[in-house]
């Protein structure tokens, strides 16, 4: 039976309207001026996401046309390679105001085939050994979905696939881990030409709560662990060892090839150049420090050498732009607390308050105390 169809409400109106199950545990106010982050507004994410969306809501009698309906995104996307994160994260949350069901991000994951995942898929399903496979999917998940950190760690005779956002996500953020935790998992399973229920060692752990639908959804899915310290796959060591069925090392070669080729493109798209930085420098700031240029170049999964060259081809470089952040963070500092000067060149990341006042005085042209009288003055 078809549910029914609502009016999607105005963004203030959604985020009020938002169950506890679309938030994690509670982030850092965020500041009072408002960051842009264009990167979120590119076309980095593959439509075969939102392919497998649509066939998800197909089958309870929703068109495309649903999806879109009401919504500042074009049917037309369904042409397009790629989505940006912000149209994908209406879309999901169209979807789930459609469908009212809270399970939506279970029902996803259970579905997701390594084949979503174009040539790193591939790859991973050629690879030698689970590890090969695993370390393929590391490398170029960036390539695929680049607003999340993926990394393997060890603990004990097991290991955790840890799954990290890069920036805070106010809306559905349940739903993202949920999908690509089971997706994960089960794409492992499918590796093996295994089910996920083949897998009584495998086990998923959320930083939430566990949420009142889990129970109907309880039988179909592998062990989940709740209130855990990080969104992770935890699975026996051994596993890493395992042989997946279609093992071809030839092809896998073959493709991991045409993933480098993805991923340098995925990196131009990214735009890692002055935007990107500034997003990063953001980024570090807001957990109360400044990066240094091999953090930025790390987390955008280019050399430094490439990076700086990529600014200078801007007419910039990453000390300007780091500087220029200091500088504002150091006039917000200056106009809206009581901190000493002293106090401020420490937050900073100046050693000595000497160093802070010149480069004060080179970016604002008076030094710290001049401009907070003169802000004082225009009060």
């Amino acid at each position: 039976m078809r549910g029914s169809l609502r009016a999607l409400p105005k963004n203030g109106e959604t985020r009020m309207r938002q169950s506890a199950y679309h938030f994690g545990p509670s982030v850092p106010k965020a500041r009072k001026t408002r960051v842009h982050r264009p990167h979120l507004e590119r076309p980095t994410i593959p439509i075969a996401y939102l392919e497998l969306l649509i066939e998800i809501l197909a089958e309870r009698d929703f068109t495309p046309a649903d999806l879109f309906a009401g919504l500042p995104i074009e049917a037309s996307l369904l042409a397009e390679p790629r989505m940006s994160a912000v149209q994908w994260t209406r879309l999901v949350l169209r979807a789930q105001e459609l469908t009212q069901d809270p399970g939506l991000g279970y029902e996803y994951g259970l579905r997701m085939r390594p084949t979503a995942h174009g040539l790193i898929g591939y790859a991973a399903m050629t690879a030698g050994t689970m590890r090969e496979a695993i370390a393929i999917v590391l490398r170029y998940a960036g390539a695929r979905q680049s607003h999340f950190d993926l990394t393997l760690e060890e603990h004990g005779n097991a290991r955790k696939l840890v799954l990290r956002e890069r920036f805070p996500i106010p809306v559905m953020r349940t739903f993202f881990y949920e999908n690509i935790l089971l997706g994960l998992a089960r794409g492992s399973a499918v590796l093996l030409g295994k089910e996920l229920h083949d897998f009584p060692d495998c086990e998923i752990c959320f930083d939430t709560s566990e949420p009142s639908y889990y129970a109907a959804w309880r039988s179909r899915l592998p062990g989940l662990r709740f209130d855990e310290p990080v969104n992770a796959v935890r699975f026996p060591a051994e596993y890493l060892d395992y042989r997946p069925a279609l093992a071809d090392p030839h092809a896998s070669r073959q493709a991991i090839a045409l993933c480098e080729r993805e991923l340098s493109h995925a990196l131009d798209r990214a735009g890692t150049s002055r935007a990107s930085v500034l997003a990063e420098i953001e980024h570090f700031s807001e957990d109360g420090g400044y990066p240094a240029l091999h953090d930025v170049a790390a987390r955008l999964r280019v050399s430094t050498r490439t990076l700086k060259r990529r600014l200078l081809e801007e007419g910039t470089s990453f000390i300007t732009l780091l500087n220029e952040k200091r500088t504002r963070d150091a006039r917000d500092l200056l106009t809206r607390t009581s901190l000493s000067v002293q106090e401020i060149a420490g937050r900073l990341g100046y050693q000595n308050p000497a160093n802070f006042s010149r480069a004060f005085v080179k970016s604002a042209g008076q030094t710290p105390t001049e401009y907070r009288a003169a802000a004082n003055r225009r009060r």
